[in-house]
């Protein structure tokens, strides 16, 4: 049995959950972190944490102590992604950045305005822990910034959840962008797919040709990144997820690596691979589970917050529809006067 570790926000992005189960004879199913505060024990089984971009601080240290006792268990269990070694988002972008293989900065919005100011323009802005994609178009100096951050903070997000990012212009000499794609699971790194297209945010592709395509079909059976990806993922302390990345003067750029990517299309590679680390659940043996009641404390207050944020975007999203509101919070936001 995989039991598959997410947020609420990441529940539903498997299909294999669908798939093998819940059914009598499941092979896999989901383990919502905020269950964790209710159970008192855990079955045997393979554990994979995923979602650990979207953890809050108690949330994580929820996860560490969650690897820790299951660790304790020994062959009982199998763990994947240790949430004390994955470098999330922000984290793996600064280092590969300094290392020099990465050619965009990315820096936090509550940063100082002379760290902002140092940017090479244009930039974005994006959410640090979400899946959002970029909240601006291209800014192209100081006082673009400002007014966006500005209007997304009336929206309800705060500055230190949001990253500004380097655009990074990977667009060919026809000014075509390549987004690839590849998973690693069971320590092998399995290519997802190459999309295409003239828009620098590429989520949907958009350009189908047949060249294109056979360098689409080239990508997946030559695997041609292989050795790099897997360096990438060892640098993060990924065991499982996606890296999505684009290609640069023959160096990877890479965007991010998400611990729970969506998977809608079963493949036998994939299912290979899930097989791999799927370890028998004992109905026998049980694994004592316990939290501290301050680690509880330290949670609710965390899920109040977090309510709290969603009810503030909300409220905001209800004022945009008034015509009158929605262009008074526009004139805020851009620091004009009524």
């Amino acid at each position: 049995m995989i039991f598959y570790l997410v947020t609420p926000a990441g529940h539903g992005t498997v299909e294999y959950v669908s798939s093998w189960g819940p059914a009598p004879n499941s092979r896999m199913r989901y383990l919502l972190y905020d269950d964790l505060r209710r159970i008192r024990s855990l079955a045997t089984g393979t554990y994979v944490f995923t979602d650990l971009e979207r953890l809050s601080p108690p949330q994580l240290q929820l996860a560490r102590q969650l690897w820790q006792t299951l660790s304790e268990a020994g062959s009982a269990t199998r763990r994947v992604n240790d949430p004390s070694r994955v470098l999330c988002r922000f984290d793996l972008l600064q280092r590969l950045f300094a290392e020099g293989s990465n050619r965009f900065r990315a820096v936090r919005a509550n940063e100082s305005f002379h760290v902002l100011g140092s940017l090479r323009y244009p930039v974005f802005v994006r959410e640090e822990k979400e899946h959002t994609g970029n909240l601006t178009s291209l800014l192209y100096g100081p006082e673009d910034l400002t007014r966006q951050l500005r209007r997304l903070r009336l929206k309800g997000y705060y500055a230190k959840d949001l990253l500004v990012v380097e655009f990074c212009d990977t667009s060919d000499a026809s000014g075509i962008f390549r987004k690839y794609s590849a998973f690693r699971i069971a320590g092998k790194v399995i290519p997802r797919h190459v999309l295409f297209s003239r828009n620098w945010h590429l989520k949907t592709p958009d350009l189908t040709h047949p060249q294109l395509e056979a360098e689409r079909e080239e990508y997946l059976d030559g695997n041609p990144h292989e050795a790099r990806i897997a360096r990438l993922f060892e640098l993060a302390g990924i065991d499982y997820g996606r890296i999505d990345y684009s290609v640069l003067n023959g160096e990877l750029q890479v965007w991010e690596i998400n611990s729970n990517p969506k998977v809608r299309k079963l493949t036998p590679r994939l299912t290979a691979c899930f097989e791999e680390i799927d370890v028998a659940t004992s109905t026998e043996t049980a694994i004592p589970w316990t939290m501290s009641s301050e680690l509880d404390r330290a949670l609710e207050r965390d899920a109040r917050r977090r309510s709290w944020t969603a009810w503030h975007r909300a409220t905001f999203r209800r004022a945009r529809r008034s015509s009158y509101l929605g262009r008074v919070l526009d004139l805020v936001a851009t620091g004009e006067r009524t």
